[in-house]
């Protein structure tokens, strides 16, 4: 058993900063924080808040959006990928859609439900995982097929066309993807297809 760090001592621990000061109870309790004290520290007087379900920020301040992003991969699983709009934002698209939702994308049977902002998407086509800026996501033309229910035919279009100018996916990728997803061929998924093929 860990020797016990004191509460007030967490927020620095290496793992804690490392993950933006989120962590999850069972990390902490593995740091050796008793699951009462975790409770009572997440009270609405205490100095930690939770985010998510068995996922805490240990500081009484509203989360960051990175924080949010972090509590959306810890919550879902060590497998979560963050897809749809909230990875490409991460990629730097100023035409991601703009959502206050994060979508993850999950590979295990097991998967929780989605819980407040984090909507988890179970999927039988697991993907390479992309570090971006220290948060894992899904390859661009993953995240863009992931997002097509959140996009008009111009959004569309217009994310296609800052693909290929940040050169972060080829056209065949998305084809690709499009293809593998099995979409049907919605006008949004069209627009995708002739901006790819254009």
């Amino acid at each position: 058993m860990p020797t016990p760090i004191p509460p007030q001592l967490l927020a620095t621990d290496p793992l804690v900063v490392a993950q933006d000061g989120v962590a999850t109870v069972h990390q902490l309790m593995d740091l050796g924080c008793a699951s009462s004290v975790i409770a009572a520290h997440c009270r609405p007087a205490g100095p930690w808040r939770r985010l998510l379900p068995r996922v805490v920020t240990l500081q009484t301040t509203a989360p960051t959006p990175r924080q949010r992003l972090r509590g959306a991969l810890l919550y879902a699983g060590p497998d979560a990928l963050l897809t749809g709009p909230a990875a490409l934002a991460l990629y730097g698209l100023p035409s991601a859609p703009a959502t206050a939702e994060v979508d993850v994308l999950v590979t295990h049977r097991t998967a929780p439900r989605g819980h407040a902002y984090t909507r988890v998407r179970p999927t039988h086509r697991p993907t390479r995982r992309v570090p971006v800026d220290g948060l894992a996501c899904a390859p661009p033309a993953r995240a863009v097929t992931d997002a097509v229910p959140h996009l008009t035919p111009d959004t569309a279009t217009t994310l296609v066309t800052d693909l290929a100018h940040h050169a972060l996916c080829r056209p065949a990728d998305l084809r690709t993807e499009i293809t593998a997803a099995q979409l049907p061929h919605t006008p949004v998924v069209l627009a995708l297809l002739q901006a790819a093929a254009d």
